[in-house]
């Protein structure tokens, strides 16, 4: 888990672990991707629901997850200092199993419909990649589906190098790679 909140822009933005508290700002965000006709990032209906899905997100995040096989995965949200709105979801899966090695990659990243071209997207995935880096990961993998073209163009922005394609178990994927030399 993060020790510190990883700061942008001065100071602007934040990446923050799922806290109680933001039970507003996730159940805003999910209407947002399910008024767009997409699946919501969270799904819980209710406080309760809200409160489960905090705790697994935190025990998915153990190294053990792996044991279990799991992917272990850290969902981090960008946030701006002094607001209470998630302007970005990400994904860390800092352990190298075979799901992240091929189609998951070690990086993911959503950012809500009415939110998407405002470069949040561009934003967490720096703040992922730096905390990836600051844990001493020397490679970092960022996929992407083969039809996404504005993951594609993100990534690609970055600074990824594109490697080629994942083919199997029904994902069409594009693969990038991002080396630790490319980030403070």
């Amino acid at each position: 888990m993060l020790k510190d909140e990883r700061k942008l822009l001065g100071g602007e933005y934040a990446l923050v672990a799922p806290k109680l508290s933001h039970y507003q700002a996730v159940s805003d965000m999910d209407e947002d991707f399910s008024a767009a006709g997409e699946e919501p990032y969270c799904g819980a209906a209710s406080r309760v629901g809200y409160a489960l899905w905090v705790w697994t997100v935190r025990e998915q995040a153990r190294e053990s997850a792996a044991h279990f096989g799991g992917n272990p995965n850290e969902i981090l949200f960008l946030m701006r200092g002094g607001e209470e709105r998630v302007l970005a979801c990400g994904q860390l899966r800092p352990i190298d199993t075979e799901d992240v090695l091929t189609w998951a990659g070690h990086i993911g990243y959503s950012v809500p419909p009415s939110l998407r071209g405002r470069g949040y997207a561009q934003a967490i995935l720096r703040l992922l990649l730096e905390e990836a880096f600051s844990r001493g990961m020397e490679e970092v993998l960022l996929t992407c589906d083969e039809t996404n073209a504005a993951s594609r163009r993100i990534i690609e922005k970055a600074g990824g190098a594109f490697e080629g394609h994942y083919r199997a178990r029904g994902y069409n994927k594009r693969r990038y790679w991002f080396s630790r030399g490319q980030y403070p």
